[in-house]
């Protein structure tokens, strides 16, 4: 099965499978939510991060692409060097995700953040955006997005962001050691199941009771579903939400264990 057919199988279960919020019996996962996933406020840090897109959309400089992912299969063949206006256009976080992980940090207000995947640093902008005072590591793995990237956070006046180059398997431990219980996690690189799993495993070590894991394109592969059953089910994991294009896992002890599927 082709991926973008497995992408279209795993929508339509997920349709199938989506609660309405008359059935969000949780108080917390309801405040969630009304208060962040159906929170229609326009912020104006969205027309900063929009700015920067557009910008980035425009710019046709080559920069050299490495890409470890599983996303590096959409660049053609071994091509090593890519337009800047093509990644921020296949490889940056959507305008609704990335408003959706401001809304999410604006509401949860986590002092520190690790980002697995920078990538031109888009998402990375929206969570300094959201939280301010807080702390972000980023990891990204290709030298020339991450200057990119740094160039976005001068753009944006952003001066709490770490970035870290260098693959996961090497630098994880690394942004571990620096912040050894990060409030939140964005997994948003490498779309396998070994790698996601690994990952997963690894910073699983380093939570506390108000850790937040959320993984992007929990359904983008068979891999990724398969990697994302196994998560919901992780004994540690109290309540999971299925929003289709991402996935949140909360390990809060007083919250019963149940998973959420809803539509966003």
């Amino acid at each position: 099965m082709s991926r973008k057919v497995e992408a279209i199988v795993g929508f339509l279960k997920h349709r199938l499978r989506a609660q309405s919020k008359y059935r969000i019996h949780s108080p917390f996962v309801y405040d969630l939510y009304k208060n962040v996933l159906q929170n229609g406020h326009s912020y104006p840090q969205y027309r900063v991060v929009n700015r920067l897109r557009k910008e980035l959309e425009s710019v046709s400089r080559f920069i050299k692409r490495k890409d470890m992912g599983a996303r590096c299969k959409e660049y053609p063949g071994d091509q090593r060097f890519v337009r800047v206006r093509d990644i921020a256009r296949r490889s940056s976080v959507s305008q609704k995700k990335g408003e959706l992980l401001f809304r999410f940090v604006k509401k949860y207000n986590p002092s520190s953040i690790l980002e697995l995947g920078t990538s031109l640093g888009i998402s990375t902008v929206y969570f300094g955006l959201a939280a301010p005072q807080s702390q972000i590591i980023t990891i990204e793995g290709c030298i020339d997005s991450a200057i990119v990237a740094h160039e976005n956070f001068d753009k944006a006046g952003l001066k709490n962001i770490h970035v870290i180059t260098g693959t996961f398997e090497e630098k994880l431990a690394v942004a571990l050691e620096e912040m050894p219980s990060p409030d939140l996690v964005f997994f948003d690189g490498n779309h396998k199941f070994k790698p996601t799993m690994a990952y997963f495993e690894k910073c699983l070590q380093h939570i506390h009771p108000d850790t937040v894991f959320i993984f992007d394109d929990i359904h983008w592969s068979a891999g990724m579903e398969e990697a994302w059953n196994l998560i919901r089910r992780h004994p540690k994991v109290k309540v999971c939400v299925d929003l289709y294009l991402m996935g949140i896992v909360f390990f809060k002890e007083e919250l019963s264990k149940e998973n959420f599927t809803l539509r966003f």
